[in-house]
């Protein structure tokens, strides 16, 4: 990873890793453990080119050693953007329905090939969704049951809302799934592409525009101006190359167990695959530690 130090530093920087911390804690003190969740965090007060220097090349280090490991250069992240498939829930939700109808393979040397950026997403994505043509409407509800959330966004989302954060998923899966994984989050709005249905069944198309890399940035830029958020005081999470437009417009960019394409352009790593990471990094606090409890 190469990174140019830009010309006005921010005046401090939040450090976060999974412990024990795949660099010298003395390099950060006070680098601490937070509370039971095995990350620590520590703030570089007064930022000079040599500390940020020195500490992105730490990162750089650690991002090649696979580590959950990262820097949060916004005093206050005001808002939080996530994809889905891969990232809040552990499956891609394309393949999950390609299943039924018995294209599962197919669909997802696709779906990796257009992850890598090696695939036109539009393109990938009207593909695979033709696979799916005839498909009684009632697969939702069955898909929709076997998905399972990654580790620790359900905390995360329950820190959120007692920090007065809000959460968002915009996904290029499906809306009709997404509502499901709405339900057990409580995202403050989503966004996913519509699979058309007629008479009851699945049609092959995408009805609407699609929800690609652009129109994930749009999103981003478009909610933060409705809540009055700059975009660089907010953070997107995602895996693929189609989350990066709106990774790099956000603030804080965190790439979960990211596509090699992404690991460049991102400032976190979380090699962990537990979105309990997002706390220390994004707030330099536990989410395990609730308002009740005081940590608040």
């Amino acid at each position: 990873m190469t990174r140019t130090i830009p010309a006005r530093l921010p005046r401090s920087v939040r450090l976060a890793a999974q412990l024990p911390a795949p660099f010298s804690l003395s390099d950060y003190e006070p680098f601490q453990p937070l509370g039971g969740g095995g990350f620590g965090a520590a703030t570089i007060q007064d930022v000079t080119s040599t500390s940020y220097g020195d500490m992105l090349a730490n990162i750089a280090r650690a991002f090649k050693g696979e580590a959950t490991v990262g820097f949060c250069p916004v005093a206050k992240v005001k808002a939080v953007f996530f994809d889905m498939d891969s990232t809040v829930i552990a499956q891609e939700s394309i393949v999950e329905l390609a299943a039924y109808a018995g294209k599962a393979e197919e669909v997802a040397r696709i779906t990796e090939r257009a992850m890598q950026g090696e695939l036109d997403f539009n393109e990938s994505l009207r593909k695979r969704v033709s696979t799916l043509k005839g498909l009684p409407e009632s697969i939702f509800a069955e898909v929709g049951q076997r998905l399972t959330l990654m580790k620790g966004i359900q905390a995360f989302a329950q820190f959120c809302r007692e920090m007065r954060v809000p959460i968002y998923m915009v996904s290029g899966g499906f809306i009709q799934l997404a509502e499901v994984v709405q339900k057990q989050i409580g995202f403050t709005s989503i966004r996913a592409n519509v699979l058309e249905v007629e008479d009851g069944k699945l049609t092959g198309r995408v009805r609407g525009e699609i929800v690609d890399g652009g129109v994930k940035e749009r999103f981003l830029r478009g909610t933060c101006k409705a809540i009055g958020v700059d975009p660089k005081d907010s953070c997107a999470v995602g895996d693929g190359a189609n989350d990066l437009p709106m990774m790099q417009a956000a603030g804080v960019s965190v790439g979960f167990m990211p596509k090699p394409v992404l690991v460049p352009h991102v400032h976190a790593v979380n090699a962990a695959g537990d979105h309990a990471f997002l706390g220390p990094l994004l707030f330099g606090r536990d989410v395990g530690l609730t308002r009740s409890r005081g940590a608040l």
